[in-house]
């Protein structure tokens, strides 16, 4: 594109306004000092105006930038410098944003005002990714700092009413109440589970994973949360690809999904979910990141509902931000969906308009491909044992909870309601425990401590931690993280003792 050229000394500015990727515009000053017409400017700034050079030098400056913007150019009063924010008026009517810095010089014996800007429409940008960013991090150290107490506490709930089950005969009038509260803690439970998907201190447990199934495994749940005037589609590829990440993430990331889309559509409407195998060639922009080239398991969320407006597309998923009345939701859904993708290498973008609805595209990267599947008859698990237990634990309720389900299996069992007494009841047992089950957070002593002090004295000694929350585990360690029913437990336990378990990480 040429430029205004008259003898050698312009060289040296022809260069600059050819390949500067600022945007430059020289503007004559008028008799009364104020910004008149373009003498010349960057290519850089022609392409923000999307006008031809020619068609805008010698017009008027003030044609060009926002009303406000030219006030501040004309408010320079004497002033060799100064920062501005330049509105530029784009041939469309849109309005571009410039941080630009101004400066009165000469050029060609003329006095003129030299504006140096960069579009700053980029850096607003990363500024809000980095604040959601910043917001979501937030919510990672809330997680962190309730989920062991909390979790703690519903295990003790969920343990206690578990046994109280197995004692009361089927028709007892107050079996109904107590398994609402067993569910009801086990719900909880698995809120603060959505909460600690956010904090990077804890890692989830990825395994080998087909989305269709966990579909299919929900979805009647699903059509009783989405009610009778939603018609539910299921549209999932055969043979699709198998992922790794933690399956009870994938079932809150599917009903979390699944109720926004419900409370989109008050007067009833469709909601579909899609599953695709799909490879992408060149990188994508997504609103949780830039997704490289390679193969994905697309799963696609869509509803017919109201739509989203722009402005509130952009905070839909910020912690805590929701559009839906006090006591309607906590404005936490779509965050900890953005989490738990983000924590398993995932993406996810957002389309919508307003009275078409909203199609919300997840990426999960491709693990391997589906293996065909071969009738096996799977053999009865067993559950019992004969072994010696040492169960280290300094919360009662707890304790009543594991003894018992233990003891019902056949298992001796010692009790340590801490790290120093475990120590005094293994000095005298030593021979005989073949398996320690220990918390990992406890006052003096925490259950790692403890594995590394009774390994050296019994090398072949057997460890279970087990923990409401925590960050300290080694890669390999059998973990159990409360609460938990007492079937998962003796399935570990018998594996440890069998020497057949497997880590989830390793499945």
């Amino acid at each position: 594109m040429p430029h205004i050229q008259t003898n050698e000394n312009d060289n040296l500015l022809y260069n600059i306004l050819h390949y500067t990727s600022d945007a430059i515009i020289i503007v004559r000053l008028n008799e009364d000092a104020l910004p008149g017409s373009i003498v010349n400017m960057s290519d850089a700034a022609v392409s923000i105006l999307q006008r031809p050079l020619r068609e805008m030098l010698d017009t008027d400056i003030a044609t060009y930038i926002h009303e406000n913007a030219y006030r501040e150019l004309t408010l320079m009063n004497g002033k060799a410098t100064q920062t501005v924010n330049l509105d530029i008026v784009s041939r469309e009517g849109k309005i571009i944003p410039l941080k630009a810095h101004v400066s009165r010089g000469s050029y060609r014996n003329q006095d003129v005002l030299i504006i140096i800007a960069r579009d700053s429409r980029e850096r607003q940008q990363l500024e809000n990714k980095l604040s959601q960013i910043e917001k979501l991090e937030a919510v990672g150290q809330l997680a962190g700092g309730i989920a062991h107490d909390f979790n703690n506490v519903l295990a003790g709930i969920s343990g206690l009413a578990e046994l109280t089950l197995r004692k009361l005969p089927e028709d007892h009038k107050a079996v109904s109440s107590i398994k609402t509260i067993y569910q009801k803690a086990n719900n909880t439970a698995n809120m603060v589970r959505q909460l600690v998907a956010f904090s990077r201190k804890q890692s989830l447990t990825q395994k080998e994973t087909d989305v269709n199934k966990i579909i299919r495994q929900n979805q009647k749940l699903l059509e009783r949360y989405l009610g009778e005037d939603i018609r539910f589609i299921i549209d999932t590829q055969a043979g699709l690809h198998i992922i790794r990440i933690d399956p009870s993430a994938l079932d809150q990331i599917i009903t979390n999904m699944c109720i926004n889309a419900r409370d989109a559509m008050p007067d009833g409407g469709t909601l579909t979910i899609r599953t695709r195998n799909i490879t992408t060639t060149r990188e994508r922009v997504t609103t949780s990141g830039l997704m490289p080239a390679g193969r994905y398991v697309h799963l696609a969320i869509e509803d017919t509902g109201m739509g989203i407006a722009d402005d509130t597309l952009k905070h839909i998923f910020e912690p805590f931000y929701t559009t839906k009345d006090v006591g309607y939701g906590t404005g936490l859904g779509l965050s900890i969906v953005y989490g738990l993708l983000k924590q398993h290498g995932g993406f996810i973008d957002c389309r919508s308009q307003i009275g078409e609805g909203t199609q919300f595209d997840m990426y999960f990267p491709f693990y391997k491909e589906q293996q065909s599947k071969k009738n096996k008859k799977q053999s009865e698990v067993k559950l019992s044992g004969t072994e010696s237990i040492l169960l280290v634990e300094d919360e009662a309720d707890l304790i009543l909870f594991l003894k018992e389900s233990l003891e019902l299996y056949g298992y001796t069992v010692y009790i340590a309601h801490n790290g120093a007494k475990a120590l005094d009841i293994f000095e005298t047992k030593k021979d005989e425990i073949q398996l320690v089950i220990s918390d990992v957070v406890m006052p003096e002593l925490g259950g790692i401590e403890l594995k590394l002090i009774l390994e050296k004295q019994k090398p072949e000694l057997h460890f279970l931690l087990i923990s409401a929350y925590t960050n300290r585990l080694e890669p390999g360690v059998p973990f159990l993280q409360k609460p938990f029913q007492s079937r998962e437990l003796l399935e570990v336990v018998r594996a440890i003792l069998d020497k057949t378990y497997r880590h989830p990480e390793d499945m």
